[in-house]
């Protein structure tokens, strides 16, 4: 009897467990302006084509603005006689902070680390024995709901300069 009841208690762990991994996947795929930052700010330093999908359709209107800046930094990496991949980044230490938010506006703030990217493993080997300089970042974002999602609008790091 005793067996029975342990069995129904891990059966019962087990469930809902699985119940909790599904609700909590579902409230990530949300859009917030939050996490919209943090998923721009990481394709764009990445060098990303994917940022288009988090960038205001106002800002895609102007000639692609998005494949415009790629092309900008890998003639700046051809000046300087590396590849594109010389000048891809990754982020560490990641916060955001909102300085405002309405139903359909919202000014976040993100701050992080960056270091070079030549290659994921080179990164972190020159992160743990502090090889490479480490670059602060520090924006404050403007980001509007469009067509239920939130995008980032305005002036964003270079992308629009």
């Amino acid at each position: 009897m005793a067996k029975d009841n342990r069995i129904t208690g891990v059966v019962l762990v087990v469930f809902f467990g699985i119940i909790l991994q599904l609700l909590l996947g579902m409230a990530d795929t949300r859009s917030t302006p939050g996490k919209t930052a943090v998923e721009f700010t990481k394709a764009y330093f990445s060098l990303n084509a994917s940022m288009s999908e988090y960038v205001c359709n106002e800002l895609m209107e102007e000639e692609n603005i998005v494949e415009k800046y790629i092309n900008r930094v890998a003639h700046e990496a051809q000046d300087l006689g590396f590849s594109l991949n010389y000048m891809r980044s990754m982020l560490y230490h990641i916060k955001t902070d909102v300085v405002s938010e309405d139903e359909s506006e919202a000014k976040i703030r993100i701050t992080c680390e960056r270091k070079r990217m030549i290659h994921p493993v080179f990164t972190i080997i020159g992160k743990l024995f502090f090889i490479g300089e480490t670059y602060e970042v520090d924006e404050t974002l403007n980001i509007i709901k469009e067509d239920g999602k939130w995008k980032v609008c305005g002036r964003a790091f270079s992308l629009s300069v």
